[in-house]
């Protein structure tokens, strides 16, 4: 079978949870398929390609005035049917709300069959962030975009031959405002092979990139509320995540434990000096690649409830759960006191993703769903 991606990042390099996740995509069907891709923002198609062993093009995106919350240039969407048509592909895998709405899902009917991955679901982004507002007025029209944009992901969701959820919850989601469209659950996963475990450190740890305002905030939420309320002098925070705001960069300067450390290309050391990560999410959706992967490296973690949802965790076997300024300052400081517990914590974090959240066995969904694309058109 023939798959032509289309994707609104360059997977490469892999240095989001969005690439992380289309290359592993990529991965998983080429075993089977022959996979095109088609990046909708610039990046090095050569180098891409080299690293993920398909063929790459690029048509950086245009977006237009229109009464959609999401709109695309037409010539953007030209492009998009254009490569499949090249391609003779298929089937077509769009990624995300983006890339949904840059191939017009939402107008139909396609010349393929259409799989949208990981998207229709980022009203719940907008609704968390709307609940975080400042002020009523932005509150207000927080809610009126996440209106608009949970009607328009609703059509694309009734409009698409199925849709990958990363999670129970988000399919639960989609299958309440899309219930004809076929549902598939592919969660995010780890390559736990290529992390070692480290013992625990002295110094608490977050990873993310900062560019993305949920994990920007959830790092000022944490300077302003939960750093106050550590020991004075220590623990060392360190942030590996490049593009902190000025905020972010303000908070530091006035905290010097709170060290900024931008773009990390190698995370091990960081991890060995770890006694705790930290996932103080206050909005978003999906799951968090960055818990998976501090679990796979054998850290103990203390989240939110919004940092940790999506994924199978059992609240003081797995992760401690904190979502007060409180009882975060508490759980932190109780885990680099007590480096017994957060070594118990980390080996089971550790013991949960080697059994459930490898990559093969995550995605095989997504190669169920195709199998069952290729008989139904062979059947034709």
């Amino acid at each position: 079978m023939r798959i032509a991606m289309v994707t609104h990042v360059m997977p490469y390099p892999a240095d989001s949870g969005t690439r992380i996740r289309v290359a592993r995509v990529v991965a998983a069907l080429r075993r089977r398929h022959e996979v095109t891709l088609l990046s909708l923002e610039v990046g090095d198609a050569r180098a891409a390609a080299t690293a993920l062993q398909v063929p790459v093009a690029v048509h950086p995106a245009r977006v237009r005035r229109g009464l959609d919350p999401v709109a695309v240039a037409a010539e953007t969407t030209a492009a998009v049917w254009r490569a499949v048509r090249e391609w003779r592909a298929d089937a077509v895998h769009v990624q995300g709300t983006f890339g949904a709405a840059a191939a017009a899902i939402h107008h139909g009917p396609h010349e393929v069959p259409a799989v949208i991955d990981e998207g229709c679901v980022y009203h719940l982004s907008y609704r968390r962030a709307a609940a975080l507002a400042a002020t009523p007025l932005h509150r207000a029209r927080g809610l009126v975009r996440t209106w608009r944009l949970r009607r328009f992901e609703r059509t694309l969701a009734q409009r698409a031959s199925a849709v990958v959820a990363v999670s129970p919850d988000e399919a639960a989601v989609l299958r309440a405002i899309a219930p004809t469209t076929r549902v598939v659950v592919a969660p995010n996963g780890v390559d736990a092979g290529a992390v070692t475990p480290s013992p625990p450190g002295d110094a608490a740890l977050f990873v993310g990139l900062l560019s993305y305002a949920p994990n920007r905030d959830a790092m000022a939420w944490f300077a302003r509320e939960v750093l106050p309320r550590l020991a004075s002098g220590g623990p060392e925070i360190l942030v590996a995540g490049r593009d902190p705001g000025p905020e972010l960069e303000g908070l530091a300067r006035v905290a010097p434990q709170l060290r900024l450390l931008g773009f990390v290309p190698d995370l091990a050391p960081l991890y060995a000096r770890a006694g705790v990560f930290v996932n103080p999410m206050r909005g978003g959706g999906g799951t968090r690649l960055k818990m998976l992967e501090a679990m796979a490296a054998g850290k103990a973690v203390v989240s939110t409830t919004i940092g940790a949802e999506g994924l199978a965790l059992t609240p003081g076997r797995d992760v401690v759960i904190a979502d007060s300024a409180v009882e975060f300052a508490a759980a932190v400081r109780a885990l680099l006191a007590d480096r017994g517990q957060a070594a118990r914590l980390g080996q089971a974090a550790r013991a949960l993703v080697e059994a459930r959240y490898g990559w093969d066995l995550c995605l095989a969904p997504i190669e169920e769903l195709y199998a069952s694309l290729e008989r139904r058109g062979a059947a034709a």
